[in-house]
């Protein structure tokens, strides 16, 4: 019997085996019960003995009933997530947003990968002005640049390509979105660019 009930959870969700097993026992149990009363014309034989099966029925009753409450809860391992909600036991992943940098009055700072990785510190800047004004500090052992380009990719801007130290770009550019991009060949093209947003 309790090979069959093991068996039947694996069809189930796996956090709800301890509720199957003490619903099982009761099965089995009420089962028993049945079997002896139907052969025996004298069970239960003795009022202590009556006692004894009800007082095991009811054990395994609230057995069963406090599984069935603890199961239906989240299982154990799943942490709840406050914006999905859970189906069978599986947390949704998040989707991760990409934050928006909030506009700067002054010079918007801007650093190459000081790794020598083809990627800039943020794939986001935000003027809050037309006068424009970046800060570019290269510490990559690669030279690199920072080019401005509009929605049609005619270039407005660039600072000089170098390796190490600094450069600063000034602009005046009406509000708008535009892209900074290292012009050096396929740095573009292996990531290293971003959108700057013009308020």
């Amino acid at each position: 019997m309790l090979h069959l009930i093991t068996a039947a959870t694996t069809f189930h969700d796996r956090s709800k085996t301890a509720f199957f097993i003490a619903a099982g026992l009761l099965v089995a149990w009420a089962l028993v019960v049945s079997a002896v009363g139907i052969r025996s014309a004298k069970f239960p034989a003795s009022q202590s003995q009556g006692r004894a099966a009800m007082a095991i029925t009811a054990v395994l009753v609230l057995f069963a009933a406090a599984m069935a409450v603890y199961t239906a809860k989240t299982p154990p391992g799943a942490k709840p997530y406050r914006t999905g909600a859970i189906t069978n036991g599986v947390t949704p992943t998040a989707t991760p947003v990409t934050p928006v940098s909030q506009p700067t009055n002054g010079p918007l700072k801007l650093a190459a990968n000081p790794s020598g990785q083809l990627t800039y510190n943020t794939k986001t800047l935000t003027a809050a002005s037309s006068k424009v004004t970046i800060d570019f500090t290269n510490s990559s052992p690669l030279m690199h640049n920072v080019t401005i380009a509009n929605a049609g990719g005619k270039v407005l801007g660039t600072t000089p390509t170098f390796e190490g130290g600094s450069h600063t770009l000034s602009l005046n550019l009406p509000p708008g979105t535009y892209t900074f991009y290292c012009s050096v060949p396929g740095h573009e093209q292996a990531g290293m660019k971003g959108t700057l947003i013009v308020r």
